[in-house]
């Protein structure tokens, strides 16, 4: 697996890297895994999986990296020399990347998220309801942009950027004026101080889709979210020695997703099998 990986599937990944930088918009996260008898280093300590890939398109490309940190430098020199539209979470760094080309904007599903939680937490719609919960509030107002927006899914970019403009918009602007009044009639340190300080802090890009024409512009790409970043950064790197050219497993099973699931699911067989080779050999 070393040989095949340093001969042919890393240059895979180095091809697949550059088609992705040819692209105009990319989605970026990242997630903690722990990776096990990495030399000199702990083995309850946490690295991280890092994804890049492309905007709603025909062809998606994923690339997944292993790095031992969430370093600023990560993100930096993946990009470096690219221009284009980085939607992301709100970790600063992707904010503050030191590339004038770059222009961000803050995914709307993570703002969604900390209003949810708090909503689930209370019991859901209807107790949220009675308590005249402001996080249900914000997670309604969400929605209605959601709704909004998919509307324009089958329109062509210049007239989906228009109708954004028309009908997006507004709710977008009382939005954040809601949460910019809101925020000082929270509780400091409670839940919905935090959601609606991170809220009132990304806004402004949360607003700079509305410059952009492309479908689904709002949120990242749902495998870029945290949730399936972590299943799949948890499947892929297992031990130090595989988690590199895991990560470039990872890029060709998502790249050949669409055409189906058997090629998948044999690589990650392989994968595990090189594994489990690998741990019998360190206890013999």
């Amino acid at each position: 697996m070393m040989n095949v990986h340093a001969r042919w599937l890393a240059k895979v990944h180095e091809r697949m890297k550059v088609e992705l930088l040819s692209h105009v918009r990319i989605h970026a996260d990242e997630t903690t895994v722990q990776v096990l008898k990495e030399p000199n280093r702990e083995a309850k300590k946490k690295s991280r999986m890092w994804l890049f890939c492309s905007a709603r398109c025909n062809v998606p490309v994923y690339v997944f990296e292993y790095h031992e940190t969430r370093r600023k430098g990560v993100a930096q020199e993946f990009l470096a020399g690219w221009s284009g539209t980085l939607t992301a979470n709100g970790y600063k760094p992707y904010f503050n990347l030191g590339n004038p080309n770059i222009a961000n904007t803050a995914c709307l599903v993570h703002v969604r998220r900390y209003f949810a939680q708090i909503v689930k937490i209370a019991g859901g719609d209807a107790k949220a309801a009675s308590a005249a919960s402001v996080a249900l509030e914000a997670r309604r107002r969400i929605d209605a942009m959601f709704k909004v927006d998919s509307k324009f899914d089958d329109m062509e970019p210049g007239g989906r950027k228009a109708a954004r403009d028309a009908e997006l918009r507004p709710l977008m602007e009382d939005f954040g004026g809601w949460a910019r009044a809101q925020l000082p009639l929270a509780s400091p340190k409670l839940a919905p101080h935090r959601a609606l300080q991170y809220a009132v802090e990304f806004w402004p890009y949360v607003m700079n889709v509305l410059e952009d024409g492309a479908p689904g512009a709002l949120e990242q790409r749902r495998r870029a979210g945290p949730a399936n970043l972590r299943r799949r950064a948890q499947e892929l790197a297992l031990q130090r020695c595989a988690a590199r050219r895991a990560g470039v497993c990872g890029d060709i099973q998502r790249h050949h997703h669409g055409q189906g699931q058997r090629a998948q699911s044999q690589a990650l067989r392989r994968v595990a099998a090189d594994r489990d080779a690998q741990r019998r050999r360190a206890h013999r």
